[in-house]
């Protein structure tokens, strides 16, 4: 097994996200390429101004997304609000400290994109950290205090630092695939590494 592991960079209100992971879960093991490390880059990081649902930049992007969903018999839900995600990744990374951190990261992409919930209300997330079995007290205080507002900061720099602006984008090797692709291409892409 090749024991670099591929790196994607994500947003959880990011449908090409959603959808590029699953094209490459199946692919690694297939390959034979070690496990996916997933690198949160907030598609509209605070103080910028949330996306706006009815924009011309979402709308595209929303279209395009629902069309290879649509292929892929995945139902996405039309968002009323397109809210920053700082407080998701900081979920994750806090259920990463207890072992679930996989779960979480499906069930937020889940809530936004599949169920249409608002992913940036602290309320929403602590249901999902319920929902895992993470204590739900302890993920509103951490939530609240921001425990690991500085850690999605560092790592959305990390992504800007290698010329990663927004997501979705991979990196193997020396090689960074930016965008969505089918199976076919990230194929070629991490069998060229």
């Amino acid at each position: 097994m090749n024991a670099e592991a591929p790196h994607l960079f994500f947003d959880y209100v990011d449908p090409l996200s959603y959808l590029i992971e699953r094209e490459i879960s199946g692919l690694l093991p297939e390959l034979g390429i070690a496990p996916l490390r997933r690198v949160p880059v907030e598609l509209r990081p605070p103080p910028e101004p949330m996306v706006d649902p009815e924009g011309e930049d979402w709308q595209e992007r929303w279209s395009a997304s629902r069309a290879l969903a649509e292929v892929r018999r995945i139902h996405f839900r039309d968002p009323v609000v397109v809210p920053w995600t700082r407080k998701a990744h900081e979920l994750v990374l806090h259920a990463e400290s207890q072992g679930l951190g996989s779960g979480a990261h499906r069930a937020i992409f889940d809530a936004f994109l599949l169920e249409g919930r608002d992913i940036g209300r602290v309320d929403v997330l602590v249901e999902i950290a319920r929902g895992l079995g993470l204590d739900p007290t302890e993920a509103k205080a951490v939530l609240d205090v921001d425990r690991y507002s500085d850690e999605v900061s560092a790592l959305g720099d990390r992504a800007r630092a290698l010329g990663i602006d927004a997501p979705p984008a991979l990196a193997f090797g020396n090689a960074t695939l930016k965008g969505f692709h089918n199976r076919d291409a990230l194929r070629t892409f991490l069998c060229s590494r």
